[in-house]
């Protein structure tokens, strides 16, 4: 053999081992491509919520829990509700904020009622004021759910802002709380079955159906389109998992052994609150790569995050108290 001719061949063979070893392109995760405050104000901020350009949170610089707002495209602060009592736990869809809100307490009896706050029309409106407590709205379009205890245990209701009606959506036997709702599709935790379980109803058909019944407890379920993700303690510890809908397929996205708690999803993108580095930090996972990423991992405590297309917002401890941070997510 010609000395060329070996060259080539052994060019050749390197070449086939080189590709052999690169093998295909890997997913790339998104990567936090900009951090940034948005409300460091000196009290507490607490429990934000976040759609499209406005991030809503609590904020205790009155003396008291009240809800505050911020439009990332115009970096302007505002107040939506101060009243004297206390406002928590907002929600918000498009224009729409809600919240639980204690005004209406008699004799200082814990009694929680629903409201909330048009930004387009800077008008406030109350949805729900049964003389019970209901608490822990969330919202999307129109449609406004929420914990209610009226019939002596945790049940789960809703509401139309188009047609102005109330409507029960499961009043089963035991416990149904923290419910969340995209489109027609809203999803709770449910201690039914003597553990807590995830199950969902569709408005359009007016039929529930279980998500979860795994033995372990699942908690705090989000959802967003066909997907469901949830808090599971199958293992042992906390970890997040998921479902579709549309394929009723079930399917882990963290089972780090840390714990994994508080899921929140926009469109493929799930982010939760992680302490595999012995502090909560914010992470997550690209449904559509199958990639898991670091969000924020700042020494300090991040928790409660919330997502909406490409802006992570979450509760931060790095300057002593507890502010409201963002970071944009670029792929």
């Amino acid at each position: 053999m010609s000395r060329l001719k070996a060259f080539l061949l052994i060019a050749l063979v390197a070449a086939i081992l080189m590709a052999s070893a690169c093998g295909p392109e890997a997913p790339i995760a998104p990567r936090v491509a900009e951090e940034f405050p948005i409300c460091t104000n000196p009290a507490l901020q607490i429990w934000p919520a976040i759609s499209g350009d406005s991030v809503v949170w609590d904020d205790e610089r009155n003396g008291n829990l009240d809800i505050y707002g911020y439009d990332l495209a115009t970096d302007a602060e505002f107040p939506i509700c101060t009243n004297p009592a206390s406002q928590d736990y907002p929600a918000i869809s498009g224009d729409v904020v809600v919240w639980q809100d204690d005004r209406n307490a008699i004799l200082d009896i814990y009694n929680l009622d629903i409201y909330g706050y048009d930004l387009a029309t800077d008008a406030e409106f109350p949805i729900c004021t049964n003389p019970v407590t209901q608490g822990d709205p969330a919202i999307s379009g129109e449609i406004v759910v929420w914990y209610d205890v009226r019939n002596d245990n945790w049940d789960i209701y809703g509401y139309n802002l188009s047609t102005h009606t109330e409507f029960s959506i499961c009043t089963a036997t035991n416990t149904q709380g923290c419910p969340a709702i995209s489109g027609d599709i809203v999803v709770w935790w449910d201690h039914r079955n003597g553990s807590w379980d995830i199950y969902g109803y569709n408005l359009a058909t007016s039929t529930e159906f279980a998500i979860c019944t795994n033995p372990a407890d699942q908690y705090n379920p989000a959802i967003s389109g066909e997907i469901v993700v949830w808090c599971d303690k199958r293992n042992g510890n906390f970890d997040i998992y998921g479902y579709n809908l549309a394929t009723d397929t079930e399917f882990p996205i963290c089972t780090n052994p840390a714990t994994q708690s508080l899921p929140t999803i926009s469109g493929d993108i799930v982010v939760w609150q992680d302490d595999r580095n012995g502090n909560f930090d914010i992470y997550g996972y690209d449904l559509a790569t199958a990639t898991e990423f670091s969000i924020c991992t700042d020494s300090a405590w991040q928790v409660h995050p919330a997502v909406s297309g490409d802006i992570v917002v979450w509760q931060d401890d790095r300057n002593g108290n507890f502010d409201i941070y963002g970071a944009r997510l670029e792929r």
